[in-house]
This record gives C-alpha cells, sequence and structure tokens, in this order.
C-alpha cells in the first residue's frame, strides 16, 4: 500500500489521473491491511487518483473478480502473484511492482514511476 500511494499521491499532486480506459485495481488482502491504508490517508489518495478499491477475497490470481481479462488482447500489468497461462483470463499478464502497476496504470502504458 505504501509502494501504491508514494506513485499516486506524486500523481494526483500533478493533476493527473489513471489513464482513460485503464482500470488500476487495488485490493487489500486483509482488513487489517485496508485499516493501515485508512489509518495512513491513503484511501483518499487512491480514490483521487481514480483507483478502484476492492476488498479483501479471490480475485484475478484465480480468474475471479475485477481485474480479469476477458479478451486475448487485452494486457494486464499486475501485482499478483500468479500468472500461469489463462490463470487471469485469455489476456497478456505481466507482473511487475505495485510502483510499476500504479506508474502504469498513470500513463496507460508500461512505465515506470517519475521522479
Amino acid at each position: 500500500m505504501d509502494m501504491y500511494a508514494s506513485v499516486l499521491r506524486q500523481a494526483v499532486e500533478r493533476g493527473k489521473r489513471v489513464a482513460d480506459g485503464v482500470h488500476l485495481y487495488i485490493q487489500f488482502g486483509s482488513q487489517d491491511i485496508r485499516r493501515y491504508a485508512e489509518a495512513k490517508g491513503y484511501l483518499e489518495i487512491f480514490e483521487k487518483a481514480g483507483a478502484e478499491l476492492v476488498d479483501p477475497s479471490c480475485g484475478a490470481c484465480i480468474k475471479a473478480g475485477p481485474g480479469v481479462s476477458d479478451r486475448k488482447e487485452q494486457v494486464t500489468v499486475s501485482a499478483i502473484n500468479r500468472n500461469f497461462p489463462g490463470r487471469s483470463g485469455p489476456g497478456q499478464v505481466y507482473l511487475a511492482s505495485p510502483l510499476i502497476v500504479a506508474a502504469s496504470a498513470i500513463a496507460g502504458k508500461i512505465a515506470f514511476p517519475e521522479s
């Protein structure tokens, strides 16, 4: 959560949001993690940046919930821990750190965080 917040805070301060046509899902690993993010003020940053918050549950790494691709040409940049072929849908899945995931969502393409 700290890494997502660091990139998204900079983006919001620069007047940027998640790129048009892109979805940035931030899924909490537990309610404790959600409470941590809330206590640090991250939820407001995430929402201002246009991230879609997902409560703890099974997710895209088991082809369930938000973040699952539905077309072969779809590209997903994800911090999930699995990219077995077809595991998260038929699209292309690239595993990355939360820093790259957040920066890519803002840029609308695979990108590094701005300095």
